[in-house]
């Protein structure tokens, strides 16, 4: 994959990775703006095993003969990155979304490149440069800034939806690192495959009970977003995100997680009928230089 395609992948990915919060939360709480304490829709841990099981066949299928074709010194990397990236992750973030703000997830999924680029100079994947430090502090700033900070509260009933969020954030960020050498000699759609049908393994169970005990009361409404978000922010977003990690460094898929508070504040303008405001606009611009610095620096912080 050229740069530019690696580019427009991320773009595209962080495009469909921001209309999680809304989705996720009209899927579990039944209407749209409904409180935290709504128990009208799908429970948490069931919509993540939904998500897992959905991908699983989707890229199951995809993937076909492929996925058998796995070399067995391999199956404990696909198993690790299964919890990282599929159980750990989705389990997390939605039990997290579930009892926190939209704004505070958006706020806390910023952190990503932070904790990316941490376990990346930990392990000696990767070194820093100048540009890529000021690329990832200039798209924190334009995040930050998005998100409204001020906003930001943890002395609340909300603080244990915060902390899964931030775990989900660092479950992910090992993820993206630890998958990058696998990936340079196994296919990615076989990977991921592999990532969710581990990953259903373990959150269907989970996830069954929940979803038997509510069905009655789950509102079409629910069904509805919870296809948008097995199709859209699952199956496509992780094809194409894991396809772009295979030509770019992890830290650099990160950065782009940077996009995702614009697009869900795009998407509350659309759906809500708000106006951009400057704050909106000063972000973006501060957004898109931080990707452009990290972009600029690539070729100073790659070791080897």
């Amino acid at each position: 994959m050229s740069r530019s395609r690696v580019i427009l992948a991320l773009l595209a990915v962080q495009t469909m990775f921001g209309t999680l919060p809304f989705f996720g939360q009209l899927a579990m709480r039944g209407a749209a703006g409904a409180p935290a304490a709504s128990a009208g829709g799908l429970p948490p841990l069931s919509v993540a095993a939904l998500r897992a099981l959905g991908a699983a066949l989707i890229l199951g299928l995809a993937a076909g003969r492929r996925l058998f074709a796995v070399p067995v010194r391999d199956l404990g990397w696909l198993a690790l990155f299964a919890l990282l990236g599929v159980i750990a992750n989705q389990a997390l973030f939605l039990e997290g979304l579930a009892r926190t703000t939209q704004v505070n997830a958006a706020v806390l999924i910023t952190t990503i490149p932070v904790f990316t680029t941490g376990f990346a100079l930990l392990l000696g994947r990767e070194r820093a440069s100048v540009p890529r430090l000021l690329g990832i502090a200039v798209g924190l700033g334009g995040a930050l800034l998005l998100a409204r900070l001020e906003q930001f509260d943890l002395s609340n009933q909300r603080i244990t939806g915060n902390l899964l969020v931030i775990a989900n954030s660092a479950s992910w960020s090992l993820h993206l690192v630890l998958a990058r050498p696998v990936l340079q000699r196994l296919d990615p759609l076989v990977v991921l495959a592999w990532m969710f049908l581990l990953g259903a393994l373990a959150l269907v169970p989970a996830g069954a009970g929940p979803l038997l005990a509510a069905w009655p009361a789950i509102p079409a409404v629910s069904w509805q977003a919870m296809i948008w978000i097995v199709a859209v922010p699952t199956a496509l977003a992780y094809l194409l995100n894991i396809r772009a990690l295979r030509d770019a460094e992890s830290s650099q898929v990160a950065i782009f997680t940077y996009l995702q508070p614009l697009v869900a504040g795009v998407l509350a303008w659309a759906v809500a009928g708000e106006r951009p405001t400057l704050r909106t606009l000063v972000s973006a611009l501060l957004i898109f230089a931080g990707v452009a610095l990290v972009q600029f620096g690539r070729g100073n912080g790659r070791n080897g």
